[in-house]
């Protein structure tokens, strides 16, 4: 897998060990189990892997390391803010707006909990005084949020809200006016464009961080406020164009400039991926499609902390070789499979750049599986050839997201968590090309009992070789918090484990306990020697794998998460314990309402699938 051996649990098979079979799951007392690094397959092996997981590279921290700021929220920012809530004619009194403590310990905690997970905001720069107080208030409210203060989080929510919706309506007024009274009515002047460019970018990082807010909580008022912002932060960034011009490299621009250009652009792509994110857990059609982003990628990390002119000059020389657009990007991806020089001729993607590209892909996905139905592919011919092409661009992917040096596996790589969430979206895009969740709809409700009835109505898996890569990808993806210890991760571990990883680990929660549950029925009416003995050993290594990761969960805190069972191997109780450790993973994380919602869920889902376990144990007697 690419992990070191502090990673590696002893009975933990390695990647060519699944697939290849080389030495045996549980290794005899003389046997040393070598860093997955070293047991990586040969290029002409490649091609007959079923699934590429990601490989580290090493010493990552030599490259540099996120810096976040200590900032301080003066009266005069106060002052400011309050101001602007009186322009906005939102009545409030001074004594009831959050102190300057108070803003200063939110407007850290947004840097602190959401800046990693989508840097849009250049920290080297960033001054308070320079930033208009809409977007003060709606980092403030995400701030408050991360430091578990739900209360005045909502107070600040609305208090951004109103004001956007007031500068927004004000800016609307004005070009109305120009339109109708104004004797100049040419769109063309180049003032005027820059100054509406502007107003246009600061709405959409408004809208942005509301809708990152409003997503995740549980009051239904707040929820339905981030689909009604969708329209508004996908019109700001198709108006200020999702196209850039495909000039030839000139020489270096100014340090500002480039500023400028790479947190708008940055801004519109994580836009784009937030909005794709709503489509995977909420089930809801694309708002933006990838197909309509003309853009650079965004720039690497080096480039983006460094924090002087002279030391981004020494970065940034005009004879690199700048981020590919994104549909060049895409289209290497689709053909590097095929072409795998096409892969490694082009610039090395920054950490970003493969984050974005995934989601497109995961976009793909969604929109291959809603486009080939029943009624369209009869015989799914389409939909496999489909399937198979965005499987061999996943490969590519793989490949293309090791050659960064700022990949990394670790969730504690100094360099942010966005390689570490992307490995999170690579096991979701393959879990959705083995089953279509999302047309499940989970998310749909808040409610953690309909929750656990949809999954429960969810019908068991077919088995075969060809959903071994998603198994394989959502066992890997249980095994790391388990190493790191299921109470740790789930208390203290969410500035790497974000809300995407949540919503992963409820798909791979699911997949897994899905499949556990058709071979635990295979097993009974025919014994697993009776398919392709190939497949046979895979599909055994694997519930001897997930069987290690579940008695590891289990008995990981100062008392076992639950009783010890008679048949630790047993798919079926394997099936429910896979749910019990991603909802305790999950729920544990308290800061987003949704994910104790989500985790409750799970926990009902596998009580009713241990008492079915049990009352079966007890009629077998």
């Amino acid at each position: 897998m690419g992990l070191s051996t502090e990673w590696v649990l002893p009975t933990e098979p390695s990647i060519v060990q699944i697939f290849a079979g080389e030495s045996r799951l549980n290794p005899s007392p003389g046997h040393t189990t070598r860093d997955f690094s070293q047991e990586q397959p040969s290029h002409e092996s490649h091609s007959q892997s079923l699934s590429q997981l990601p490989i580290e590279r090493e010493n990552v921290a030599e490259f540099g390391v996120l810096t976040l700021p200590i900032l301080r929220v003066t009266e005069d920012h106060r002052n400011r803010l309050l101001q602007a809530l009186g322009d906005s004619q939102t009545t409030i009194s001074q004594s009831a707006f959050p102190s300057c403590h108070s803003l200063t310990r939110f407007v850290n905690g947004f840097f602190d909990g959401f800046y990693p997970h989508i840097p849009v905001v250049h920290l080297p720069t960033f001054r308070l005084e320079d930033t208009e107080p809409e977007i003060i208030l709606s980092m403030a409210a995400i701030g408050a949020q991360y430091r578990h203060e739900h209360r005045k989080a909502v107070f600040l929510f609305y208090a951004a809200k109103s004001t956007l919706q007031r500068n927004t309506q004000e800016r609307e007024r004005k070009e109305m006016d120009r339109r109708l009274y104004s004797e100049d009515t040419s769109p063309s002047d180049p003032d005027r464009q820059a100054k509406q460019y502007r107003e246009l970018m600061r709405e959409a990082r408004c809208a942005l961080y509301l809708i990152a807010f409003a997503t995740w909580q549980s009051e239904l008022d707040i929820v339905r406020e981030a689909f009604n912002l969708q329209s508004l932060l996908a019109r700001c960034v198709r108006e200020c164009h999702l196209v850039e011009p495909q000039e030839p490299q000139q020489d270096p621009p100014s340090w500002q400039s480039w500023i400028q250009e790479e947190m708008d652009r940055r801004l519109k792509l994580f836009s784009y991926c937030l909005l794709n994110l709503h489509c995977i857990a909420f089930s809801t059609p694309p708002v933006i499609l990838s197909d309509e982003i003309q853009l650079r990628l965004p720039c690497s990390c080096f480039e983006w902390i460094a924090p002087s002119p002279e030391k981004w000059a020494k970065v940034y020389k005009s004879g690199n070789a700048r981020q590919m657009y994104v549909q060049e990007a895409l289209s290497h991806l689709m053909k590097g499979s095929k072409e795998p020089q096409l892969l490694n001729s082009q610039p090395v993607p920054s950490p970003l750049a493969n984050y974005l590209l995934l989601h497109a892909l995961i976009q793909r996905i969604m929109l291959v599986q809603q486009a080939f139905n029943p009624y369209t592919d009869e015989d799914h011919n389409l939909l496999n050839h489909q399937k198979e092409t965005i499987r061999n661009a996943l490969h590519a992917w793989t490949s293309q997201w090791q050659r960064a040096p700022e990949s990394s596996l670790d969730p504690r790589n100094p360099n942010g968590p966005v390689t570490f969430t992307s490995t999170a979206l690579l096991g979701l895009a393959y879990v959705r090309l083995a089953l279509n969740i999302g047309s499940y709809k989970i998310l749909g409700t808040r409610d953690p009992q309909e929750i656990a009835n949809r999954l429960l109505q969810m019908p068991r898996l077919p088995a075969g070789p060809h959903l071994l890569p998603a198994i394989l990808h959502a066992t890997h993806a249980l095994s790391i918090p388990v190493k790191l210890g299921v109470n740790y991760v789930a208390r203290s571990h969410a500035f790497v484990w974000s809300i995407q990883h949540s919503i992963c680990g409820l798909e791979f929660a699911i997949f897994l306990s899905k499949w556990l549950f058709c071979i635990s029925n295979c097993q009974k009416t025919r014994p697993l020697d009776g398919i392709m003995l190939t497949h046979a050993e895979h599909e055994s290594r694997l519930i001897s794998w997930i069987s290690d990761i579940v008695e590891e969960g289990r008995t990981s805190g100062d008392e076992d998460l639950w009783s010890r069972p008679t048949a630790s191997s047993n798919c079926s109780y394997l099936a429910f314990a896979v749910v019990k450790l991603w909802a305790r993973l999950i729920r544990g994380n308290e800061q987003w309402a949704i994910l104790k919602v989500i985790g409750e869920g799970l926990d009902i889902y596998a009580d009713t699938c241990e008492k079915r376990f049990v009352s079966t144990l007890v009629s077998d007697q």
